[in-house]
């Protein structure tokens, strides 16, 4: 009993504690405007078949079932009220971005069925912004200096090194990965719009999806030749992510915006991350709009 009480008493003290450090920190930033966020995660209606993973399912976003599905996934958005609107669109081709929109607000441009188009679009217009942000960016990697034969030969021997147990757990963590994107990608077929995207936006769904990066290639290096060629070839894919979340910094005005991001899915492990250690914003997500 004496056990049990000391064991509450512990837990309680932790409690107050952590909460006294919200606290402490809230009181250290209460004058810091801040912004609302929402950021969605997207598969792409039309895959250009860039990722590892192939899909073997197809949406047609234009069917009469699509269309309505999309309708009810556009009103959680417009619920949220977003005073701007945010795509996976290169930065750098902003201006041709602003043309296409504009040429749709006329009644010019029919929409193909790309997200950005299907869902950043017909939101915009019908909250009747004259405006959305290109916030996508290229990657920078890490400059090796090797060619593609010494980069070759280098894989070939860290995999030997490894030894035949430790690939084949890489191996099948591999497999495991693309059988649940082919679990996925079946899902996206026979349900809804709405419920996909809240299946993919689970915040389990995304945390998990990280964890293929960090498999296989990621290990390989040698800390006591301060080598660390697995994470120095990966450094691409977190470049990209920080200059998208620079790119969302810099649309939004601190206090004033609610900011609505579209984006796809896989990033969205990177980003939460940095926008919910960002004093600029205040996050929500696609479950809590559904909720309000």
């Amino acid at each position: 009993m004496r056990v049990l009480i000391s064991t509450v008493l512990f837990f309680l003290f932790q409690v107050v504690c952590c909460f006294g450090q919200e606290k402490e920190i809230e009181n250290h930033f209460k004058n810091v405007k801040t912004s609302r966020l929402f950021m969605l995660g997207t598969f792409h209606f039309a895959n250009p078949g860039l990722d590892s993973y192939k899909p073997k399912h197809t949406v047609d976003i234009f069917s009469e079932k699509r269309q309505k599905e999309l309708d009810s996934l556009l009103m959680v958005i417009e619920h949220y009220a977003p005073t701007k609107i945010a795509v996976e669109w290169p930065a750098h081709r902003q201006s041709k971005l602003d043309s296409l929109y504009t040429a749709y607000l006329k009644g010019e441009f029919e929409l193909k069925s790309n997200e950005v188009f299907q869902i950043g679009f017909r939101l915009a217009k019908r909250l009747k912004h004259t405006k959305i942000y290109a916030i996508d960016a290229p990657a920078r990697g890490f400059k090796t200096g090797l060619t593609d034969e010494e980069h070759r030969k280098k894989k070939e021997a860290y995999i030997a090194a490894a030894g035949k147990e430790a690939l084949a757990r890489e191996l099948a963590l591999n497999k495991a990965y693309y059988s649940l994107y082919d679990h996925g990608d079946r899902l996206k077929a026979s349900t809804s719009l709405l419920k996909y995207f809240r299946i993919m936006n689970h915040p389990a769904v995304v945390q998990n999806s990280h964890g293929h990066y960090l498999i296989g290639n990621f290990k390989m290096g040698n800390p006591e030749k301060k080598e660390y060629y697995g994470a120095d070839q990966a450094i691409w894919w977190y470049s990209r992510n920080l200059r998208i979340f620079q790119n969302i910094l810099r649309l939004n005005e601190p206090g004033k915006d609610k900011v609505f991001v579209l984006i796809g899915a896989g990033h969205l492990p990177i980003l939460n991350f940095l926008a919910r250690s960002s004093v600029d914003f205040r996050c929500t997500s696609l479950e809590a709009q559904i909720q309000r």
